[in-house]
């Protein structure tokens, strides 16, 4: 198949593989609770086979980054940089020092007692290191598809608006004017903006389902092939493991609910009936979205990508715009303010043009819910994408520094023999390989744009390494040369450790669940001001520093060389730049 299909393929065994991992730390949880025999299905054996399991899917990773690197080098990107995360934190050691404490037989084969307590905390480490992988295989797509939503919600607001601004100008219309001619003219030609917002959405979300229904029939293929052969005897346990999450279960129980609802909703209107164009809109479409304007606040399809990212698309409900009823209940107001006119029942009117308003703001409230929760979500997709690029930039800065550590220490007479100008180049190359990463990191910053100080140190940051590879170039790996390779790992380490704690707190806030949504807090930026100001601090350092390290190179009374003539002028940018940040960090331009 094709290299997307095979990309494809990597996310749903990645959730497979959590999946059936979170059942075998359900079962490791609940062994200490019964006798201390040993339990009829070999766990140990379980775990072994997930391990293989995972060992297939981390070196896929590495192969279809391979035949991505050409066609679409950013996502071959993503996928080596999610091999290389899941490696630095050992996940495969873990995973067989996990089968080894589950063992209930010695190598020798006498009976031993499973460790099930310690097995069971390390579990819950593994799965949290899976999904941090799993959370970064999804980032660029979340990505994408979390812009794209924003978008379409935000246009539907400014239609929603304008119905609004236009549905009270014609009530004040009504209310002062006795044509009631003309005013059933303008309240028409309202609902019939109304209409056209109704069957906008509808289109949109039949277009949502029907590309949710192409891409299901590929995962859900694709699983069981995947996990079958591999899975052995424990099939049956793969199964258990996928029922507990299946997606047919949502759509079920919402289809239940929105059965009930129109009922309820029937009697409220019942000059329904008189409504010519209701008819058409209270159709297919309209089965299922009372309920779902209803949770809308709740609704797990903007919020769910960080922890539960397979399930976002599994219910058909969740691909339905929430407030579509509440635009459906407008409508019927309208109609009935159009028939109240044409009796010439100006005050009954003016209650139903009112209540119109009422159910459009509903909808304005929940549209703008929902794009408040995906801004959280681009958020966050944001905050792990950056953190992986700049632990990646961090390696292989680590490995640059301290390759110019031990090529200074050559004495310079066996430097020919050594190849040390060779060697300078190699390392002059991988800093370049840097900055052109930072490049990169920095218009990412600058297209969230929520940020101050990141975008930047990122900027600073690419200057300090620009400088760096010239300086290589020269061969000059001495004191200077040094010093600015560590500014570029102390900016790095800061920036990791802000992103890592915001989101730290993202999912502490997840996992408390909302708390008290009615104030319509703020959005948060990037990081908080706290974080911002810091690295604006560490930024002014580091300009200290170097200005320090240059004096030492400036003897007295001896002429400035123009590389440090052209460094002195640097800095003097930087200090402008710096001081600019700080002025906009302090008015809230950012915000």
């Amino acid at each position: 198949m094709s290299i997307f299909f095979q990309y494809q393929r990597l996310l749903c065994l990645s959730v497979l593989l959590l999946s059936v991992g979170g059942f075998v730390f359900a079962q490791d949880s609940e062994a200490p609770a019964a006798k201390p025999a040993a339990p009829a299905r070999d766990l140990s054996a379980t775990e072994l086979q997930l391990l293989r399991d995972y060992e297939r899917f981390e070196k896929s990773l590495f192969d279809v980054g391979e035949q991505l690197r050409r066609k679409d080098p950013e996502r071959a990107e993503l996928l080596y940089r999610a091999r290389t995360q899941s490696q630095e934190q050992n996940i495969l050691a873990e995973m067989q020092t996990i089968a080894e404490l589950l063992r209930s037989k010695s190598p020798t084969g006498a009976p031993v007692d499973p460790q099930f307590g310690p097995a069971a905390d390390r579990e819950k480490e593994v799965l949290a290191r899976m999904k941090s992988v799993l959370r970064l295989l999804q980032s660029q797509d979340e990505r994408e598809r979390v812009a794209a939503e924003i978008a379409r919600i935000q246009e539907l607001l400014k239609d929603t608006n304008r119905i609004i601004a236009r549905q009270k100008d014609v009530r004040a219309d009504t209310q002062r004017s006795k044509d009631t001619g003309k005013n059933q003219e303008a309240q028409e030609r309202v609902a019939d903006e109304a209409r056209k917002l109704s069957e906008k959405i509808d289109k949109q979300d039949a277009e949502r389902q029907a590309k949710d229904a192409s891409q299901k029939p590929t995962d859900g293929k694709q699983a069981p092939t995947d996990q079958k052969p591999e899975q052995g005897q424990d099939s049956k346990e793969g199964d258990d493991s996928k029922e507990g999450k299946s997606p047919s279960e949502k759509p079920s129980s919402g289809d239940s609910k929105p059965s009930e609802k129109p009922g309820e909703n029937q009697p409220k209107d019942q000059k329904d009936s008189g409504d010519p164009s209701e008819g058409e809109s209270q159709g297919e479409p309209q089965s299922g979205k009372p309920e779902q304007g209803e949770k809308s606040p709740g609704n797990p399809s903007p919020q769910q990508p960080s922890e539960d990212s397979e399930s976002k698309q599994a219910s058909p409900d969740s691909q339905k715009t929430p407030g579509r009823e509440q635009l459906e209940q407008a409508r019927r107001e309208m109609q009935q303010a159009i028939e109240k006119l044409q009796q010439k029942q100006k005050e009954k009117a003016v209650e139903d043009q009112d209540e119109a308003v009422n159910r459009l703001e509903e909808l304005k409230a929940q549209l703008e819910e929902i794009l408040r929760q995906l801004r959280e979500d681009e958020r966050e997709s944001y905050l792990t994408m950056l953190e992986a690029r700049f632990q990646n930039m961090l390696r292989r800065q680590q490995h640059v520094n301290s390759e110019t550590i031990r090529l200074d220490r050559i004495e310079v007479a066996d430097r020919g023999q050594q190849n040390y100008a060779s060697q300078s180049d190699n390392i002059r190359k991988e800093q370049e390989d840097n900055a052109l990463e930072a490049e990169k990191s920095l218009h990412l910053l600058k297209e969230e744009g929520s940020s101050v100080a990141f975008p930047e140190a990122v900027q600073q940051m690419h200057q300090n390494m620009l400088l760096v590879a010239a300086r290589l170039s020269r061969q000059e790996t001495g004191q200077t040369t040094q010093v600015v390779e560590k500014m570029i790992v102390d900016t790095l380490e800061e920036m990791i450790a802000a992103l890592r704690q915001e989101l730290q707190k993202k999912q502490e806030e997840q996992q408390q669940g909302p708390q008290g949504g009615q104030g319509q807090p703020q959005e948060p930026g990037l990081i908080n001001q706290l974080a911002e100001l810091k690295l604006i601090r560490s930024l002014q350092n580091q300009i200290n520093v170097l200005t320090r390290q240059i004096g030492t190179e400036v003897v007295n009374g001896a002429q400035s060389t123009p590389d440090q003539l052209q460094l002195i002028q640097d800095l003097k940018v930087r200090q402008e730049r710096i001081q600019e940040a700080t002025y906009d960090l302090s008015v809230g331009r950012n915000q």
